[in-house]
């Protein structure tokens, strides 16, 4: 596969991400904007640094992978390193501490440059824990290293929040140091997380849903979703690996699941209400390559 080939592969598997309508349109400008600078052989004009918005399991390292990966085919970008991104949660440190997340960001890069003098990539920086505390000089120390590194690293910050009074203040502190661009992603509805698990699941293991057995696990899902815990796709991804296991222990005549199959798993279920109370990884440290399940 070459370059152009693996472009319009990541594309295209950008596309058809779920609830990430604005992001969609966002690489669609990057195609045009990319097409533009060849050719008129513009030099000297950087894409910005992102400010994603988005629900805790909404897919985002899937996101942040397709990202990467398309950013590199079309040469969007320059990649030098162990991986191509990295996430990163930024623990908040009150002014009176040392500031050694700091530190600990500045090894991280340090590391993941490999054999390279330098890293060059994408970071993906979680700030929920600095959603109150943007005015603080250590998040200033945050942006202001970034800044330095903006030749070489492009960053996302990345936060779960639907208020928008905090949104336009983190957004108005990061851009007094870094151009960015704002990305809001919408959670999935219902029916597109089981068109989610019935494509990427049961029908790669010859399976179909019949459209009862759709509306019983709709409700379960929507049965999930209102615990404190639910960790979105995470929560998700882990329902329909359980369907399939326990439907492959039982006598299945038939590769047409129906609701009567799937008894076990109605929103009511004692199954269902295990998931409701089920924690999933809320933090993501380090580095991370997006490999996915």
């Amino acid at each position: 596969m070459n370059r152009q080939e693996a472009a319009d592969k990541w594309y295209d598997t950008i596309f058809q991400l779920y609830g990430a309508d604005e992001f969609k349109e966002k690489v669609r400008r990057l195609r045009v904007f990319q097409h533009n600078k060849v050719k008129y052989s513009a030099s000297g004009i950087r894409i910005p640094n992102y400010f994603w918005i988005a629900r805790r399991g909404g897919g985002i390292s899937t996101c942040i992978n397709a990202f990467a990966e398309y950013l590199y085919a079309e040469n969007i970008i320059e990649f030098n390193g162990i991986v191509k991104y990295f996430e990163f949660k930024l623990g908040y440190m009150g002014p009176g501490d040392f500031f050694s997340e700091l530190t600990r960001l500045h090894n991280t890069i340090s590391e993941i440059a490999g054999h390279h003098r330098y890293f060059k990539g994408l970071a993906c920086i979680h700030i929920d824990e600095w959603q109150d505390h943007i005015n603080e000089d250590n998040f200033y120390k945050v942006l202001d290293y970034l800044a330095i590194k903006n030749d070489t690293v492009k960053t996302i910050f990345c936060i779960d929040s639907d208020d928008n009074r905090v949104i336009e203040k983190i957004e108005s502190s990061i851009s007094s140091r870094l151009r960015i661009e704002r990305v809001t992603f919408r959670f999935p509805e219902i029916c597109e997380l089981v068109s989610f698990i019935e494509t990427k699941y049961f029908q790669r293991q010859g399976f179909s849903l019949t459209e009862d057995a759709r509306g019983l696990l709709g409700e379960s899902i929507g049965a999930i979703s209102t615990g404190k815990n639910f960790n979105g796709f995470v929560t998700v991804k882990h329902l329909a690996k359980d369907v399939l296991y326990h439907l492959l222990m039982s006598e299945v005549k038939s590769r047409s699941i129906s609701a009567d199959m799937l008894g076990s798993f109605a929103k009511d279920s004692a199954h269902i209400n295990k998931l409701k109370s089920f924690v999933g990884t809320k933090s993501v440290i380090g580095f991370s390559s997006g490999a996915e399940e």
